[in-house]
């Protein structure tokens, strides 16, 4: 889920779109998946998995507000006689600086940082496999709470390591965010997180995911599902990525200039569901060194079931996407390992629904 930060005139608290998901009961070969990974919110993004709003990584947004981004400045009246400057965006700290070098030695051209044309796009990883050295949990019992933090920092490293040498040939120079599990409450640029209402947070203020230590110990959590972790933290990765290739902040300035409710509200399930694709090119990069099965597909896929804006409470907000969205999504990243496959900026309406 990607952490809100409120802009005027529409800012307003983050939503609590934390709910129980309907008590079904799966398959014995599936483990009670039906926790919303990214419960209620969408983690900046999120794998969207939750049990309130996305899918494995947890975001919530309230209509109008920006994630994880500032407003654009004020005017500023220079001194007399001299010409008043143009309102300049605040750029996100995840965007980088420079442009980084290939792994030729070369440099490449300057990267197109577009929502709709962005060189991320270019990055196929199709048939390529990461060796990912971190034990996946079984869905239960949770992780203790000290070792959260850790074990977020290692599947960091694991996400890292399968798309910073793809993207740096691209011109995108791909930064390590941080992991801060978190007990209570937690202040940050980004606002005050508690522990329920997303099972994480991505803040682009400090490139960092936030993770609520109670969020694994539920009934029904995202421990419900063996990949629950995984696709958490690759999630709210997810949103990382769409900060360090500059989309996160022409998103930011296309939903600020939006006076339309309904409008935002397509920009962040844009947004949302392509965190989500993202996700899916993760898990098929990492597939062999983490024995994804169709079991595993098969959690997932019910999982979601669970996570769409079409459920309950009936607070939720159309801000994700339908469950058949988000599942759709997800395949479709998991299926070609291709982020040109994850372009929902040109997406047609009805599929980011």
């Amino acid at each position: 889920m990607l952490s809100p930060v409120p802009l005027p005139p529409y800012g307003s608290a983050p939503s609590q779109q934390n709910h129980a998901p309907p008590r079904n009961t799966v398959s014995a070969r599936a483990s009670r998946p039906s926790h919303r990974l990214i419960s209620g919110a969408r983690a900046l993004l999120v794998l969207g998995l939750a049990t309130g709003v996305v899918a494995l990584a947890g975001c919530s947004t309230s209509g109008g507000e920006i994630p994880g981004l500032q407003p654009p400045r004020a005017p500023q009246t220079a001194s007399a006689g001299s010409v008043t400057a143009s309102p300049t965006p605040v750029s996100s700290p995840s965007e980088p600086a420079s442009t980084a070098g290939s792994s030729t030695g070369r440099t490449p051209t300057r990267p197109n940082k577009s929502l709709a044309k962005n060189s991320i796009y270019d990055v196929d990883l199709g048939g390529t496999q990461v060796s990912c050295k971190v034990k996946v949990r079984s869905p239960k019992p949770p992780l203790k709470d000290a070792n959260l933090g850790s074990y977020g920092k290692k599947l960091v490293g694991c996400l890292v390591k399968a798309f910073a040498e793809p993207l740096a040939a691209q011109g995108i120079a791909l930064t390590t965010p941080k992991i801060k599990a978190y007990r209570s409450t937690i202040k940050t640029p980004c606002g005050r997180f508690a522990q329920r209402g997303a099972p994480a947070y991505y803040c682009s203020a400090t490139r960092t995911i936030y993770w609520p230590v109670r969020g694994d110990d539920g009934s029904e959590a995202y421990t419900y599902a063996r990949l629950g972790y995984v696709g958490l933290v690759a999630h709210e990765f997810g949103h990382h990525l769409q900060a360090t290739s500059g989309m996160l902040r022409q998103y930011g300035q296309r939903s600020y200039r939006t006076k339309s409710r309904s409008e935002r509200y397509l920009l962040s399930r844009r947004l949302e569901l392509q965190a989500q694709c993202f996700e899916g090119i993760f898990l098929a990069a990492a597939a062999r060194s983490m024995t994804l099965s169709s079991d595993d597909r098969y959690q997932l896929r019910i999982w979601h079931a669970y996570t769409g804006d079409e459920d309950p409470p009936t607070s939720r907000k159309p801000d994700h996407g339908s469950s058949a969205a988000q599942i759709r999504w997800l395949n479709r990243g998991l299926d070609s390992a291709d982020f040109g496959r994850c372009n929902t900026w040109t997406a047609k309406r009805k599929s980011v629904k």
